[in-house]
C-alpha cells in the first residue's frame, strides 16, 4: 500500500461510493464527449486503473513509475470485459461490476497479488480487492450502457429509464 492503510483503504471504498452514488450523472457528463463506445470505456479506464494501481502498488515498482506496469494487462481485461457486455447485450451495471468483482478476487488468488497469501490475508483482503476491480470497472461501464442504450433508442439523448 502506497499511504499506508488509513489512507488507502478510504480512497478506494470511498471513491467507490462517490462513483456507486453519482455514477448515473458522471456517466452522462462524460458522454459529452463524442467518442466510439469502446473507445471511450476503454480511454475512461486508463485514469481509474492508475489511480488504483498505484495506490495498490507492488513493491517492486511502487513509487519508482507513474505508469503501472500492470495497466496492458487490466486493459485487456477491461476490453474483454467490454466485449462481453456488448456482446451480450447486457443492461444491468451492477450485476456486471459484481461478477467482474469476483472474477478479480480469484484472479488476484491463482495469478496476482494474493499468490501464496496464507488463507487469513486472503480472507482479509478478499472484499478490499474486490472493491479495488469495481472502482475500475463501475464508470465506465456505465458510460458504455449509457451511450450503447442512448444510441439504441434512436436519440441522442439521454435515457429516460434507469440503468442500474
Amino acid at each position: 500500500m502506497a499511504f499506508g492503510i488509513l489512507i488507502d483503504v478510504p480512497l478506494i471504498v470511498g471513491g467507490f461510493l462517490l462513483m456507486f452514488r453519482f455514477r448515473k450523472k458522471l456517466a452522462l457528463n462524460i458522454l459529452r464527449v463524442k467518442l466510439p463506445p469502446l473507445a471511450l470505456y476503454l480511454i475512461l479506464s486508463v485514469p481509474l486503473i492508475i489511480f488504483e494501481e498505484q495506490i495498490d502498488c507492488m513493491p517492486a515498482w511502487c513509487g519508482a513509475v507513474a505508469i503501472p506496469p500492470t495497466l496492458p494487462f487490466i486493459l485487456v481485461e477491461m476490453l474483454a470485459l467490454g466485449g462481453i457486455v456488448l456482446w451480450r447485450h447486457t443492461k444491468n451495471v451492477l450485476r456486471v461490476t459484481l461478477l467482474f468483482s469476483i472474477f478479480g478476487v480469484f484472479w488476484e488468488i491463482f495469478l496476482g497479488g494474493l499468490v501464496g497469501a496464507p488463507l487469513i490475508v486472503i480472507i482479509l483482503l478478499a472484499p478490499y480487492v474486490a472493491v479495488g476491480y469495481a472502482f475500475t470497472s463501475m464508470l465506465p461501464l456505465t458510460v458504455l450502457l449509457e451511450r450503447r442504450l442512448s444510441v439504441g433508442s434512436g436519440s441522442g439523448t439521454a435515457l429516460t429509464g434507469p440503468v442500474t
